[in-house]
């Protein structure tokens, strides 16, 4: 059984199960797994557009927009949990424009560091695949920093640029080349049906 400091670091002894849920309710518990899961990708390299932890009132509104966005349909956010502690998380945003509801983009995804390497990836992007065909959902696009760690991942797992923009981001006054990606939801389906 593994031991969860509240600190969230994980000594495992046994792998501990992981349940991965979409959320619907944003509640205390919730809210805290997603600000802890995002800063603790960020202060841990993480490029997910924030340059440091999240402040009271950054996160405040983080946590208003995403829940906006869930209650109106737009967005899904899936979050999972080991032994109570939230260890994944990411967001499929549906395009709500006519012509273009056959796409939809993924981001804010999360691993927990001491989570990483047990194909949590893998479940997270299954559970993806699953709620994009859902809503009929045959593209995936996503953004991402040239060179980080997500860029090396998404690309293993069968995304393609489509095109690049060399001031994708800015900070600690470098400017970072950022890609655009793209993969449909057969052939990641596909992919995961090989990983599995």
């Amino acid at each position: 059984m593994p031991h969860i400091e509240s600190s969230y670091s994980i000594v495992a002894t046994t792998p501990p199960i992981v349940t991965a849920q979409w959320i619907t309710q944003f509640d205390e518990d919730t809210c805290d797994d997603i600000i802890s899961l995002i800063d603790m990708a960020v202060r841990d390299g993480g490029t997910l557009g924030y340059s440091n932890p999240l402040d009271p009132e950054e996160a405040e509104g983080f946590l208003a927009n995403l829940e906006r966005r869930v209650v109106a349909g737009e967005a899904h956010v899936l979050l999972g949990r080991a032994e109570g502690v939230a260890v994944m998380m990411a967001v499929l945003s549906l395009n709500g424009m006519h012509n273009c509801c056959h796409r939809a983009e993924i981001s804010k995804g999360v691993v927990h560091p001491a989570f990483r390497g047990r194909r949590l990836v893998e479940l997270a992007l299954k559970k993806l695949v699953e709620r994009a065909e859902l809503f009929g959902v045959e593209q995936l696009v996503l953004d991402v920093r040239e060179h980080s760690r997500a860029h090396a991942l998404w690309t293993r797992f069968g995304f393609v640029t489509y095109g690049v923009l060399d001031d994708y981001a800015r900070t600690g006054g470098q400017r970072f080349r950022g890609h655009f990606m793209m993969q449909t939801t057969a052939s990641l389906r596909s992919r995961l049906s090989m990983k599995w």
